[in-house]
């Protein structure tokens, strides 16, 4: 409980700090980006502390929240799609993210699904042309390898199937070089292009192995924690990283990354309808 109180009390600390800094700023510089990024900060401390005051032991608050995420990225598609203000679901949407990031934190549960919803963010934001885009993605991938490295040795402690502990070690490792290689890509470091083309056929025989060995694997029979072990630690990044080189692959410009190519809607060209029409001859001119 303490460890509790003292987080709900730097988050309001911080919230109060947030109000004085963006009305400082906003008199000051006179920018609206410091209230856009002030009304962000302070939604995500103000819905952090109500989540923790309501403990984050709550299965049922905990399951809200966390199916929050995908519902809020489905709006903030649909508000994109149709041209309206994007800024309100997009706020949501860093909410959750931010909430569930801090309850698996605290709860010591290492969720790739978070961050797989937080390197979206990251991407969202870098469509929406956002400030932050670039760090969010760069720490979220960066937390990515991490807990993929941490869970690739904590596969050796499944100890009753041989299989998954081999599987989920080989392709954790798989699936933390791919995404080094995505972060060398975004931020286009020198190599990027070669460590991509050396990572990307690791990935696709990787998928194969999976796709030839998993429906043999008596996986009906599996215990629901062995289950879940290949669902949020494999499973889940993995089909967004196939989404990802499949969208940069397939859809032209191949060497940027689209994954949100679907919220791009066909302009039509005006024309000023404008007639044809002769010069006159002057002086003998033609």
């Amino acid at each position: 409980m303490k460890s509790l109180h003292r987080v709900l009390g730097i988050s309001n600390l911080i919230l109060i700090s947030g109000v004085i800094i963006s009305a400082i700023l906003g008199i000051i510089l006179r920018q609206d980006q410091f209230f856009f990024l002030m009304l962000i900060m302070m939604a995500v401390i103000l819905v952090l502390t109500i989540v923790l005051m309501f403990s984050y032991k709550n299965r049922t608050l905990i399951k809200v929240v966390f199916y929050g995420m995908p519902v809020s990225l489905l709006l903030c598609f649909v508000f994109k799609y149709f041209h309206l203000p994007s800024a309100i679901p997009v706020t949501f949407y860093l909410c959750f993210v931010v909430v569930n990031l801090v309850i698996h934190f605290v709860s010591y549960d290492l969720n790739l699904i978070v961050l797989t919803f937080l390197i979206i963010l990251g991407l969202l934001f870098k469509n929406q042309h956002y400030p932050f885009a670039g760090l969010i993605m760069t720490l979220s991938i960066l937390l990515s390898e991490v807990f993929l490295l941490i869970l690739a040795f904590r596969a050796f402690r499944i100890k009753d199937n041989k299989y998954l502990s081999l599987l989920i070690f080989s392709c954790c490792l798989v699936l933390a070089a791919t995404y080094m290689s995505f972060i060398w890509k975004i931020q286009h470091w020198p190599g990027a292009g070669a460590f991509s083309m050396i990572m990307l056929p690791a990935f696709i025989i990787a998928t194969l192995i999976i796709l030839l060995t998993l429906p043999g694997s008596n996986f009906i029979e599996w215990t629901r924690h062995q289950k879940r072990i290949l669902l949020r630690g494999l499973l889940v990044p993995w089909l967004f990283f196939i989404y990802i080189f499949t969208t940069t692959l397939l859809i032209p410009p191949h060497n940027q990354f689209k994954p949100f190519f679907f919220l791009k809607k066909d302009t039509l060209k005006e024309n000023f309808y404008m007639e044809d029409y002769e010069v006159e001859n002057r002086n003998g001119l033609e």
